[in-house]
């Protein structure tokens, strides 16, 4: 391989590993944000009222059976409104249902956010 074509082969790899570094959020990664936030409410919860107010929060917020992103689009600086196939299990009753999203991308990781 010539030095030329070997600087270009490196630069398209380059472009490549940097486009995956940014962008939208992954399923994975969607998932996680939400399980954070169901998390950091019970935590809430238990701080208010004890370990019964945890146990009751955690009874009372869905479980999240799977998420299947459709797509996504830029919503602001390192922000993404995303539609996702979310299905979920609540009083016993498991529900899948189509729902848009926005997600946030802090130091930590995402993260979702209010409308």
């Amino acid at each position: 391989m010539t030095r030329t074509g070997l600087l270009a082969a490196t630069a398209a790899l380059t472009t490549l590993l940097l486009t995956g570094c940014g962008g939208a959020p992954s399923e994975a990664e969607m998932k996680a944000a939400l399980e954070r936030q169901t998390e950091a409410q019970v935590e809430s919860a238990g701080k208010l009222f004890g370990n019964t107010g945890a146990g009751v929060m955690k009874d009372m917020l869905p479980e999240i059976n799977s998420l299947k992103k459709i797509g996504c689009q830029a919503d602001g600086d390192k922000a993404y409104r995303c539609d996702v196939e979310l299905e979920v299990t609540q009083f016993g009753i498991t529900n899948k249902a189509p729902v848009n999203l926005r997600f946030v991308k802090a130091s930590d990781g995402w993260s979702v956010a209010n409308p």
